[in-house]
């Protein structure tokens, strides 16, 4: 941060030259977007944000910034010829952030620098797209068959009986989920939308009833399956979307940092992200934040070695899929992704895999590790998870971690050496 610099942020887009926040649709389309930041030391008393649209074509409601800053916002605006579309306060970081659009012929690195060099502007940067990562459903003609191996592997029942996840919560950031599923109505606690008004599709998006579902579904109601740790409850915030019927759900990073924002503001102790993309400077901030409120920030493994956000986040827990393989393998902490039992929309079930699920695995058992021992901070979480494999590069295993916190015995295998890296 420049000495003496307000944070403003400022998200961007190539955009048609325009002088109102009403943007063309066939213009949205085509806009490059940006993020640039100004801070707002009086923020803590803005409202909290409201759902963020992809068309950017409304405003949010209304924020209580600084006239400072809303005179500078403007000032930048009309030095570099840019159309307002959306504007937004980040209260854990104290920026405020707009959504402007710009001209579909300005060359966006040096757009970016004239920006940085403004003594007004914190930072600026490009706004990211992200995808959750991939679970591919595999439907059998015996839905239950095998049901939920990853208990065994896992070692579940014997860790149910110590910890069950009382009194946590879990934020999953993903797409909706089925807040009326069987397995969900009773465990979801809230939910918010940061991408649209659609209520509908909210409870229709699949990958995050799949994720809800492995963290916390319902035990003992007679029916499907099990969560890892059933009596956590679970804040679904949607900040991806699907584009098209059947295609991979996408995030931005406004959504992202909206969604983000507000899982800080609420004091969860556990975030879940089953997504990825680039690099994010200001989403990178955001996690920070999180995890110096002492938030366990559990994220889905990329499929490479050279990881962006949000595993390349220093303190994040990343989790990959026990079909990872090579040299990553040596620094992940694993969990079964293969195969396992979800719930579906519309109150179904399916086998799906993909690293999604696996980071959802890790979620409730970190749940499990913080109802027993509130406070725990990321790094002994990890250092649990890690102890807690027979050897390097097998799943970890919530009875041998919960044996360890709470110096029981009763696990298989507990006479194993501990490792860790």
């Amino acid at each position: 941060m420049k000495p003496g610099s307000a944070i403003v942020m400022l998200c961007m887009f190539a955009f048609s030259p325009a002088s109102n926040a009403d943007a063309d649709a066939a213009n949205e389309a085509a806009m490059t977007r940006i993020l640039v930041t100004f801070a707002d030391p009086g923020m803590s008393s803005a409202n909290r944000a409201g759902p963020a649209r992809p068309g950017y074509r409304r405003r949010s409601s209304s924020y209580l910034a600084s006239v400072g800053v809303k005179r500078a916002a403007r000032r930048i605006a009309r030095d570099f010829n840019l159309v307002t579309l959306d504007e937004w306060p980040i209260i854990p970081l104290k920026v405020y952030c707009l959504v402007y659009g710009v001209y579909d012929d300005v060359e966006v690195t040096q757009l970016l620098a004239q920006l940085n060099a403004r003594p007004e502007v914190e930072s600026a940067q490009r706004m990211h797209e992200f995808e959750v990562s991939e679970t591919v459903a595999r439907t059998r003609a015996d839905p239950y068959l095998n049901l939920q191996h990853n208990l065994d592997t896992l070692e579940l029942r014997q860790a149910h009986v110590w910890s069950r996840g009382d009194g946590t919560n879990v934020t999953i950031i993903d797409t909706g989920a089925d807040i009326d599923h069987p397995e969900l109505r009773t465990q979801i606690s809230s939910y918010h939308n940061f991408v649209d008004d659609g209520a509908g599709d909210f409870s229709a998006d699949a990958h995050g009833t799949a994720v809800a579902g492995v963290i916390g579904a319902a035990a003992n109601n007679g029916i499907g399956m099990i969560g890892v740790a059933p009596a956590t409850r679970l804040s679904v915030l949607k900040a991806c979307w699907y584009a098209t019927a059947g295609s991979r759900a996408s995030c931005d990073s406004f959504t992202l940092a909206k969604a983000l924002s507000h899982a800080i503001e609420s004091d969860t102790d556990i975030i879940n992200l089953s997504l990825g993309g680039p690099s994010d400077a200001l989403l990178s901030r955001l996690v920070t934040a999180a995890l110096e409120r002492g938030i366990v920030v559990v994220v889905a493994a990329p499929n490479k070695i050279q990881a962006g956000f949000p595993a390349d986040v220093p303190g994040v827990i990343v989790v990959g899929s026990d079909e990872h393989t090579g040299a990553l393998v040596q620094f992940l902490i694993i969990a079964p992704g293969d195969d396992i039992l979800v719930p579906v929309p519309r109150g179904g079930y399916d086998y799906a895999s993909g690293s999604s699920l696996s980071a959802a695995q890790v979620s409730g058992i970190v749940a499990l590790l913080v109802a027993s021992r509130p406070g725990l901070t990321s790094d002994e979480v990890s250092s649990l998870l890690l102890d807690s494999r027979p050897t390097i590069g097998e799943s970890v295993n919530a009875c041998r971690a919960l044996a360890q916190l709470l110096q029981r015995s009763g696990c298989r295998g507990s006479e194993a050496v501990s490792l860790s890296l």
